[in-house]
Formats: structure tokens, C-alpha cells, sequence
């Protein structure tokens, strides 16, 4: 993360483990959707109601996409934070 100081922060672990159930609960609410659509029967309603659900579940999987690429951007930056030096010698 940044806070406008150009210094990045580490993540949280309870921000990361968050984000990261919400990316696997996203992408499989977007495959689970696919498979409940139901047959009503008319023909255009079917087609619209297909189309909401393929748009639906398109976006589903577009922000477990999105999440994904937050979780990689923090563990960018998590590796770019300095390390502090403790002054110990010998021992890492």
C-alpha cells in the first residue's frame, strides 16, 4: 500500500486474508451462476435472462480479477519494504 509518502506498507494479514476469500468466493459464485439458470420457457425472456446471467457472472469474474491483481500489487510492495537493520551479527 501507499500513502502518498512514496513508502510502501505491508499489507495486513487480516486485509490480505480477506481480500483473498473474497477472490475465491467471487470466482466461484461466477462459475456456481452458470450452472442455475433456470428454462422459463419464452424464448426472449430466456434470452434475456441468459444475457443477465452471463453478464452477471462476467463481472463476478472481473472483480475476482480485480482482487487478484490487489493481491499481487501488495505483495509487490511487500517486498520492496525495507528491512531493518538490527544491528546483529552472525545470526539472521
Amino acid at each position: 500500500m501507499d500513502d502518498g509518502t512514496g513508502a510502501p506498507h505491508a499489507a495486513d494479514p487480516a486485509t490480505l486474508r480477506t481480500l483473498t476469500a473474497a477472490r475465491s468466493t467471487t470466482r466461484s459464485l461466477s462459475e456456481e451462476l452458470l450452472t442455475h439458470v433456470p428454462d422459463v420457457g419464452d424464448l426472449p425472456t430466456q434470452r434475456a435472462l441468459d444475457a443477465w446471467v452471463e453478464q452477471a457472472a462476467d463481472t463476478l469474474a472481473a472483480l475476482s480479477e480485480a482482487l487478484e491483481e490487489r493481491l499481487l500489487g501488495l505483495g509487490a510492495a511487500a517486498t520492496r519494504v525495507p528491512r531493518i537493520d538490527t544491528g546483529r551479527v552472525g545470526r539472521p
